[in-house]
């Protein structure tokens, strides 16, 4: 069974056949609307993709300083080496930040080409539906889809694509920097990378069902909200306050429980993610001393690959974040 128009949308939950037709009618959907911007988007990308590699040589030119030019000073009183790392970290960590005003700009008039289409798209549809239709989908429905919907889809686009984007890249560049410099520690972070990826996978899972429930009950309050005061006069001509006041409250109800719901699993989520990181920066200092002891592990190294491991995990909340405006859009 698949899901066509506006069918089944105040469900709750999907079978898996109708979660994927849902998913990829929204994916042909976005597709369709970012086609006509591909050039920029292939800039975008190059963009990211240079920004990320020059915040990504920050500890390894900071290694290169401690274990190369900073002895280079003490024993042949020769600063050349250390200029240069000073020199080149500043121009990558300048390099970076140019390219990331330049993408976050890039990006940003993206999105608000997509969204202008799609509100465009949005209103000469509803106005080539039938009179049918619009007898029986109120217009607290479509004020609802005009505004909550496509704000959650605003979010996605302005800052959710952003996170994944720029941390699915950051952490890729981060893994071959840290296996480059020191494979043993590189291979810490792929053991850690397991139960970091089954979490996100478990929140993605069970965040579906909750955002669609979340989505659903605050189109109804909306809906509610938008038909109660277009209707206001016959409302208090028949005195229909307090029963009006009983359901408008018992829909906000639905709606904080539905968020609150949405909450918990970010209070499970969120504190997995930071505790696996700090088990891994743990164990990453922790064998580098003791071959940094036994002289196997240059010092710089070691400062680099905690560094690195202490970078690998930030990205990891703001793809749950994208997880979140993903699931809400």
């Amino acid at each position: 069974m698949t899901v066509f128009g506006v069918a089944g949308e105040d469900r709750h939950e999907y079978s898996k056949q109708e979660s994927k037709h849902v998913r990829r009618r929204s994916r042909q959907l976005l597709i369709e609307l970012v086609k006509p911007h591909i050039g920029r988007v292939v800039l975008t990308v190059v963009m990211v993709l240079l920004a990320t590699g020059a915040a990504v040589a920050g500890p390894s030119i900071i290694a290169f300083g401690i274990d190369v030019a900073l002895p280079s000073v003490i024993e042949d009183a020769d600063w050349m080496p250390i200029w240069a790392a000073v020199i080149v970290y500043i121009v990558a960590a300048g390099c970076a930040a140019f390219l990331l005003y330049a993408y976050t700009v890039n990006t940003a008039r993206i999105s608000q080409a997509v969204l202008f289409s799609l509100r465009r798209r949005l209103f000469d549809h509803t106005q080539r539906l039938s009179m049918e239709f619009h007898e029986k989908y109120t217009s607290g429905r479509l004020v609802a889809r005009q505004t909550s919907d496509l704000e959650s889809i605003r979010d996605l686009l302005d800052q959710g694509l952003n996170e994944l984007v720029r941390g699915v890249v950051f952490m890729a560049f981060t893994l071959v920097a840290m296996v480059l410099i020191d494979p043993m520690s590189g291979l810490v972070l792929v053991i850690a990378l397991i139960p970091a990826t089954l979490l996100t996978h478990w929140f993605y899972k069970r965040s579906t069902k909750l955002f669609r429930e979340t989505r659903t009950t605050s189109a109804r309050m909306i809906q509610y909200f938008v038909e109660t005061m277009t209707g206001i006069r016959a409302v208090q001509a028949f005195r229909n306050e307090k029963i009006n006041e009983d359901e408008f409250a018992e829909r906000v109800d639905d709606y904080r429980d539905a968020n609150l719901r949405t909450i918990n699993i970010f209070g499970i989520y969120e504190p997995g993610i930071v505790a696996i990181g700090a088990v891994s920066v743990a164990s990453v200092v922790f064998v580098g001393a003791l071959r940094a002891a036994e002289g196997d592990l240059a010092i710089g190294v070691l400062l680099a690959a905690m560094l690195y491991a202490r970078n690998f995990f930030q990205p990891i909340q703001g793809i749950g974040m994208f997880f979140n405006g993903y699931q809400s859009a």
